[in-house]
């Protein structure tokens, strides 16, 4: 409501020629109508009354028309400049993670259940990070998979629960020997994932009953209020797991 007063104070001017315009077309249609009018200077001013009533409707559809566009733009603003909305996928598996996991420095974030597409795509690469870069830190968050939420979650992805387990198993063998690496398991369910590749973040929800791969994902940059946010979630979750 605050928005609607500042923008009709900010466009006043043009509300009141609108205004003016609708009150000068009410004149001309009453001087038409008006018996003592001729019919020929009658049909003038029912043609110049109706004339001004047609610009007076443009003008209160172009003024809507710019209040419409003021809000989307508020809306674009709050949502996608200051959020730091990046892009918006229908899929988990996105090809931007190989340039920016190539491109790896600083610090990795990582939540999941099995994390086995992570392990698959990325496990050597990030050995050989690590190796190169010392000061580079990696955290991967997995749910305990003799969890009742593990088990819960490999059973609506229809996925065998002892793979999951052999799963984790695997990527707490495979970096035992990387110092940069820690492990941590969680007794919880997660509700969304979290990826997050130096200064840039993908999230996106666990849905009911739907794939994880095939769920939509956003994509963050950390200039955005969303992106810290997911942060702080991050911190909490990696501060209520557990060693590996």
């Amino acid at each position: 409501m605050e928005k609607l007063i500042k923008f009709i104070v900010k466009k006043a001017v043009y509300l009141l020629g609108d205004l003016v315009i609708f009150l000068s077309a009410l004149l001309f249609l009453f001087l038409g109508y008006n018996e003592k009018s001729s019919n020929a200077k009658g049909a003038i001013y029912l043609s110049i009354g109706t004339s001004l009533i047609a610009a007076g409707i443009v003008g209160v559809v172009e003024l809507w028309k710019d209040l419409s566009r003021s809000k989307l733009l508020a809306n674009i603003n709050n949502v996608i400049l200051q959020g730091g909305i990046v892009s918006v996928s229908q899929k988990r598996d996105l090809d931007k993670y190989d340039v920016l996991m190539g491109n790896l420095t600083d610090k990795l974030d990582i939540t999941g259940y099995s994390l086995n597409a992570f392990y698959e795509s990325y496990s050597d690469l990030l050995i050989e990070k690590c190796k190169s870069t010392p000061s580079l830190i990696v955290r991967m968050l997995l749910v305990k998979p003799k969890s009742i939420f593990s088990k819960h979650r490999a059973e609506l992805e229809m996925k065998a629960h002892k793979a999951v387990e052999s799963s984790v198993d695997r990527i707490k063998e495979k970096f035992s020997e990387c110092d940069n690496i820690q492990i941590k398991i969680i007794d919880a369910p997660l509700t969304t994932m979290i990826f997050r590749i130096d200064d840039v973040m993908f999230v996106g929800p666990h849905f009911h009953k739907k794939y994880s791969k095939s769920t939509l994902t956003l994509e963050l940059s950390d200039h955005g209020w969303i992106f810290k946010e997911y942060e702080k979630e991050f911190e909490r979750l990696w501060n209520d797991g557990q060693l590996m």
